[in-house]
């Protein structure tokens, strides 16, 4: 999967996926979230041809709310929103024809103030995050919830009972969609913190709001997968299927959890590829999004990893996500053994 490829191969692999044409559900099915603090972030945008490929399939381009704030927050490192905005990052995805999303902290639990003022701090957050990037040449067509439910189990928020984060994101949903009307808001909540069950329960809970999620994103965690309580493949269909039953775009992160090497990354986001595989039969039967993201922390504290560039070196986030799509892309039935890696 992550072993080096030859221009030559790259490109007629390019080719003959490229001549399978998509549904409409699969318009924006591929995005791409790099580490926020990685050295050669700004480089994805000032050294295109060095993703030419992998740039080619992603639909979309999920930015941290952190890179959008100043001062810039330490975890971004050099990629403050100045220098993606000298960098022409914002028009330069626009110029691509790839839609920019935000990943943002809606329900947190320094929001959880007993009085709106928390709620009102969130909304505000997000619509500068917005309009920031609207000013530097771009335009947000997505915003993803940062996992609310997982911070709002906790006590300050009202939890563990779900229903208080319901209404938060209500009264975010609307303040948002006020300033951006046309903005799609999504959630993002984590597998397996919260069941299949739990999912549906959120679902339906937000649904009686009026705010439905444009999207959900199973951040999935496999080290946590419980044996007798989770199934992977069992529950990312059940909830596949309970998000088509709500015309709800549904997709699952593929991400690794060593923040150390790119290698050992590499390695974790393997295991999550793998489950995906053995869950989806084939590409048409693959979730409607694939998340490839990184917040992957290094022992030091820094947020580095995997490196970005070049897409034909092996372990590189490009390299990785090419590889796992072609992987996928090409899958025509159940998975039956684990392929011999070179």
């Amino acid at each position: 999967m992550r072993r080096c490829l030859t221009a030559s191969i790259v490109g007629a692999a390019f080719m003959l996926i490229g001549a399978v044409p998509f549904s409409s559900v699969e318009s924006n099915r591929i995005w791409f979230a790099p580490g926020p603090g990685t050295v050669d972030y700004l480089d994805l945008f000032e050294r295109p041809d060095e993703w030419a490929h992998a740039r080619q399939i992603v639909d979309v381009f999920k930015f941290y709310q952190q890179h959008t704030q100043l001062p810039a927050p330490s975890i971004v490192g050099a990629n403050s929103f100045d220098a993606l905005a000298r960098a022409g990052a914002f028009q330069a995805l626009t110029k691509w024809g790839k839609k920019i999303a935000i990943e943002a902290g809606s329900v947190k639990e320094f929001y959880c103030t007993p009085d709106a003022s928390g709620m009102n701090a969130s909304i505000a957050s997000t619509v500068a995050s917005l309009q920031a990037v609207q000013g530097a040449g771009g335009t947000v067509a997505y915003v993803a919830m940062d996992d609310p439910f997982a911070a709002g189990r906790a006590p300050v928020c009202g939890g563990p009972a779900l229903e208080p984060t319901a209404d938060r994101i209500a009264i975010y949903v609307r303040g948002v969609h006020s300033v951006f009307p046309n903005v799609k808001i999504g959630l993002i909540d984590a597998y397996p913190t919260s069941s299949e069950a739990d999912f549906e329960t959120i679902l339906n809970l937000l649904a009686a709001r009026g705010v439905p999620p444009a999207f959900v994103h199973a951040d999935v965690d496999t080290r946590g997968l419980r044996a007798g309580r989770d199934d992977f493949t069992r529950d990312m269909r059940a909830l596949r299927q309970a998000c088509v039953a709500r015309n709800i775009a549904f997709g699952i992160i593929i991400w690794g959890y060593n923040g150390d090497s790119d290698v050992l990354y590499a390695f974790d986001a393997d295991k999550v590829v793998q489950e995906i595989a053995q869950a989806f039969a084939g590409w048409d039967d693959m979730p409607d999004q694939l998340i490839f993201q990184s917040w992957a922390v290094s022992s030091t504290g820094l947020l580095i990893t995997p490196s970005n560039l070049p897409e034909d070196h092996p372990y590189t986030h490009t390299n990785l996500l090419w590889e796992v799509y072609r992987r996928l892309r090409g899958q025509t039935g159940p998975v039956t053994g684990t392929a011999i890696r070179r």
